[in-house]
């Protein structure tokens, strides 16, 4: 580093002697400027004796200005060397660069310890001027006297006031107690199965997200779920109760009330694996499933039947 550092300064030297040995104006100040950048190559040359481009610079001043004599440059440097006494030279300062690379490492490591440490105390720096200002005890001491002097003796003498030792509180412990943690939720992981169907096609929602239309089977967490089941403007929710690893069915109906007749008159049934009977025509207001058949009988007449739609709100059923 430092070899790199004496290199830059070196043609930092050169470049600044050029600029010199350029500049114009009169002959008393084109003499200065040959001076300055003489003192230049001079010490260019006491820092590296071998350097060529300093000795033909220097050379070319010395031969633009010959009656400048050597007393006006502030130091002389030696011409340089050759044979011998070049090693020698060389062998001196090989010899002498390692203890200038110690002492510099000494003092740049001398100079960031003290930083550091003003850096971590910013008060440092004021502590030697307080220390100053404050006087010390010497100062109000008389000066000592190697003759000894006779102690007065006194009966009078006063007691020294003795100043109580404060007792430091100690300091309050405050304890914390937590309660513990409550234990984790269990969350179940079993499903089981539901399969569904429908008279006529519904849709299938579960908390209002779409998850399939009838028929279908669906995978459901297990316990009890609660589905909403649409057709058109028709809405109809159902409970399911969901057990592990089984397969529940369902058959979903949307209900209409209907207003049911028959000329001259019948007995209405509901169709269905268990007949259900509706009463005897005229009927009003009759909840009966969407999708479901109404079965009209007379016995004067052969059986009819009716299947219901989301449209219906009256029947008329005719014989024969």
């Amino acid at each position: 580093m430092l070899n790199q550092e004496l290199s830059a300064q070196i043609r930092q030297d050169l470049q600044d002697a050029r600029m010199l040995l350029e500049q114009s104006g009169t002959q008393d100040e084109r003499k200065k400027y040959r001076k300055a950048a003489e003192i230049i190559l001079l010490k260019t040359l006491y820092l590296d004796p071998e350097n060529a481009g300093a000795r033909a610079l220097l050379q070319s001043v010395r031969a633009a200005a010959p009656e400048q004599s050597r007393e006006d440059v502030p130091f002389i440097v030696t011409p340089t060397r050759t044979g011998s006494s070049q090693k020698d030279v060389k062998k001196k300062f090989r010899f002498k660069l390692p203890f200038m690379l110690i002492a510099m490492l000494a003092a740049g490591g001398g100079i960031l310890r003290i930083a550091y440490s003003h850096r971590l105390n910013p008060n440092a720096l004021a502590a030697p001027a307080a220390q100053k200002a404050r006087p010390r005890e010497s100062d109000f001491r008389p000066a000592l006297s190697l003759t000894p002097q006779p102690v007065p003796v006194s009966s009078n003498v006063p007691t020294p006031a003795t100043n109580p030792v404060p007792v430091p509180t100690p300091a309050r412990q405050v304890l914390v107690v937590r309660a513990p943690a409550p234990p984790p939720i269990a969350i179940s992981t079993a499903v089981g199965k539901l399969a569904v169907s429908s008279p006529i096609p519904a849709e299938i929602y579960a908390s209002d997200r779409y998850i399939g239309s009838t028929p279908t089977t669906l995978e459901l967490p297990a316990g009890r779920q609660t589905l909403e089941y649409r057709h058109g403007d028709l809405r109809t929710a159902v409970s399911h109760e969901i057990k592990p690893d089984e397969t529940a069915t369902a058959t979903i109906t949307f209900s209409a009330t209907l207003q049911i007749n028959a000329k001259p008159w019948a007995q209405v049934f509901l169709d269905g694996a268990q007949r259900r009977p509706l009463g005897q025509t005229p009927l009003s207001d009759i909840s009966v499933p969407i999708g479901g058949v109404l079965v009209f009988e007379n016995p004067n007449f052969p059986a009819k039947s009716y299947r219901i739609t989301e449209k219906d709100t009256a029947i008329q059923v005719n014989f024969p």
